[in-house]
């Protein structure tokens, strides 16, 4: 694991207990260090969707003690708590389960059924796989074969 992945990992650990209080998750954690500041960026969404400033604004708040007290970071980074937006990507099974019957699009790593993009109707999630219905049927897609996915915005 790299540093930025451990950190990211102690991050989520810090940041988790906080998030249920509230009533929100962490949707995706990014470390980018640059010169000497390390630049710290927490998307986060409510299960069904729809954070609000005032719920990133308190999250910065209680997170940013959490690390000050808990990492030792120092005043060398800067925190960023912000909602992922609408065509974010889709990470894990928690997001594909929340677009259930929606469209999405999905890359694959490799190609199934000579195709390494697949749009159409999320129809099932299941820990191990999808189901999307396209224009030429359904397709089972392996979780594993997923490189990300996004829901579309008509």
């Amino acid at each position: 694991m790299t540093r930025s992945e451990t950190l990211a990992a102690d991050i989520q650990k810090l940041a988790d207990p906080i998030c249920a209080e509230i009533g929100i998750e962490v949707v995706q954690i990014n470390i980018n260090p640059y010169h000497e500041v390390l630049h710290i960026q927490l998307f986060a969404d409510k299960p069904a969707g729809g954070i609000g400033m005032e719920e990133c604004a308190a999250l910065n708040r209680r997170l940013a003690a959490q690390l000050d007290s808990e990492l030792s970071l120092g005043d060398n980074y800067t925190l960023e708590v912000a909602s992922p937006g609408l065509d974010r990507p889709l990470v894990g099974y928690r997001d594909l389960k929340r677009v259930l019957g929606r469209d999405i699009q999905v890359f694959l790593k490799e190609a199934i059924n000579g195709r390494r993009e697949i749009s159409g109707l999320l129809q099932a999630v299941r820990e191990t796989e999808i189901i999307v219905r396209t224009r030429n049927g359904e397709m089972l897609v392996p979780m594993d074969k997923v490189e990300k996915a996004k829901q579309v915005i008509n």
